[in-house]
């Protein structure tokens, strides 16, 4: 039972069906994105239409856990209360190539040193039996 002193985590809404097979995904430690079935094209978000012919058909493919950091910003401040004993953190956008970047929590505690073209890898943190989230560690 969740002690009633602490504020809840913000997390992503399990329930919506554009983002099931990417949560899916994450649940299995894999990142998945949306591929284009008539012309290939590969993006994030997801989204109805492929945003290369608008088409809406697409499979979902795996992607590399890891990538590059392309951009990045640290909070000294909790924008909700659960945040209030996170910060400082960094929130990470990875490039993973193909054109896919991905905004995600920064794992590392050393935020200070966090710069753009960093290496990062995939942490696949099991909030629960039914969610999993993403952060990248340098």
């Amino acid at each position: 039972m969740p002690d009633p002193a602490t504020p809840p985590r913000p997390l992503p809404d399990v329930g919506d069906p554009l983002y099931a097979p990417h949560l899916q995904g994450l649940r299995e430690h894999r990142i998945l994105v949306q591929r284009c079935r008539h012309c290939g094209h590969r993006q994030w978000p997801p989204r109805e239409l492929c945003f290369s012919c608008h088409e809406e058909a697409f499979d979902w493919v795996e992607m590399p856990a890891v990538g590059t950091i392309y951009t990045f910003s640290v909070a000294y401040r909790g924008f909700n209360p659960w945040f209030k004993d996170q910060v400082p953190y960094a929130s990470v956008v990875a490039d993973l190539g193909d054109g896919i970047r991905i905004l995600a929590a920064g794992a590392d505690d050393d935020v200070d040193s966090i710069t753009c073209g960093d290496r990062v890898h995939a942490e696949f943190d099991d909030v629960s039996d039914e969610l999993t989230v993403l952060r990248w560690r340098r």
